[in-house]
């Protein structure tokens, strides 16, 4: 008879099944035009993501946008799928499925916009679609750590910290 009455305790494993998580949203400013700034986030994403600290084969593997996918390569030239490309619309959009660290989840969906900002571009990220339950907690957890990573990001581009 648990859960008949409204006053009794719900377990904390449904109520995290019940709660949707919310997404995750993060900007960042950088002095460059839109065209730049997708530009320096796509095609020199090796040279600026933080592969000592986020990466699966660490300290000299490359990151690339490559045939519909983000990947990472060993220096033994083994590849590792971060995400799957849903949307590339040049010099605007990225969203991918993505699954970087959490493999044995369901994909989150990963979007970055490039928006004019005046003096600069606008970088966006929203992370959601977050896996039910512990899984997607978990997801959340992991993935709370953009602000970190797009600062490489905008340093790299010439933003002052």
């Amino acid at each position: 008879m648990d859960g008949l009455f409204s006053h009794a305790a719900v377990p904390d494993d449904e109520f995290k099944d019940s709660v949707p998580l919310p997404e995750l949203t993060h900007s960042v400013a950088v002095p460059v035009p839109v065209d730049q700034a997708f530009e320096g986030f796509t095609d020199y994403i090796n040279l600026w993501w933080p592969v000592n600290v986020y990466s699966h084969f660490g300290p000299g593997s490359h990151v690339s946008f490559s045939g519909g996918q983000l990947l990472e390569e060993s220096e033994e030239g083994q590849q590792h799928l971060w995400g799957t490309i849903v949307d590339f619309e040049v010099p605007v959009r990225i969203v991918l499925d993505f699954t970087l660290g959490m493999e044995n989840a369901a994909p989150t969906r990963l979007e970055f916009e490039f928006s004019d900002a005046g003096a600069g571009t606008e970088m966006t990220i929203r992370h959601g679609g977050w896996a039910r339950g512990a899984a997607g907690v978990a997801q959340h957890e992991r993935y709370a750590r953009w602000p970190e990573v797009i600062a490489y990001y905008a340093r790299f581009m010439g933003a002052r910290s």
